[in-house]
């Protein structure tokens, strides 16, 4: 996660990219096959919060990880976490890596948080190795995202995005972002529905989300919350995002 903003990286924080990392999983581990994950090298994570993924990483591969974020708190937490993986804070716009270095780099809800996605991919690019892969796990889109019946907690995550200096339409991006780059690119989309399930353990982290942001009040957020599990319980509520993966192979 590449933001300037400071938050309290605590519990709830580390909750949310738990989640996250858990609604993306089972396409993740179609990329780690199509990019040799197993029999790579130097693996480089870019964006690796508080160690989420890297955890993955390093129990799936004996490769020698590097991990960076350009934030120094999320590195502390993630050293604390990951065992085995070399930290760093690193700007993805400005690396101070070596050229042709690694042979698979990774990145999950990076490009959104990206001041200049395209800087950023050709950073990535020059650190790649010849014949390396570079795969976005999980790019959302939140201008897709579809939810029936309207109660506009999609209009609000785009809102709160934006004011936070994210881009919210990233996810259909990232074809350009990697070809200008220089990667030969394969671009999927997934479409992600939460059930019943999701919905009921997920919802009302997602409204504190537009809470915390000030875009409504305590008031509204307790009769919004209300209202989602009346109608989640009468398995009445659809809410729908689509996610771009992306994995680009430097010729």
């Amino acid at each position: 996660m590449n933001k300037d903003t400071r938050v309290d990286w605590g519990p709830e924080i580390e909750e949310q990219f738990e989640r996250q990392a858990s609604w993306t999983l089972f396409f993740r581990n179609e990329i780690y096959r199509k990019i040799g994950l197993t029999k790579a090298k130097h693996i480089l994570e870019i964006g690796c919060g508080m160690g989420t993924i890297t955890k993955e990483l390093r129990k799936r591969t004996s490769a020698k990880i590097t991990s960076i974020d350009s934030d120094e708190e999320m590195i502390e937490v993630a050293k604390k976490r990951v065992d085995d993986v070399e930290f760093f804070v690193e700007n993805v716009e400005n690396l101070t890596l070596k050229d042709n270095k690694y042979d698979v780099v990774v990145f999950q809800y990076l490009l959104l948080w990206v001041k200049n996605p395209i800087k950023a991919m050709k950073e990535i690019y020059r650190v790649c190795k010849k014949k390396g892969h570079v795969a976005a796990l999980a790019e959302p889109d939140y201008g897709g995202w579809v939810e029936y019946p309207e109660m506009n907690l999609g209009k609000k995550h785009i809102e709160y995005l934006r004011e936070e200096g994210a881009d919210p339409l990233a996810g259909r991006k990232i074809l350009s972002y990697f070809e200008s780059a220089g990667f030969k690119t394969e671009v999927s989309v997934i479409a992600q529905t939460w059930n019943q399930e999701n919905l009921l353990c997920n919802i009302e982290e997602e409204w504190k989300r537009i809470l915390n942001a000030d875009l409504i009040s305590q008031k509204e957020f307790d009769q919004l919350v209300r209202k989602e599990k009346d109608l989640i319980n009468q398995n009445r509520r659809t809410i729908f995002i689509p996610v771009f993966t992306a994995i680009g192979r430097k010729s």
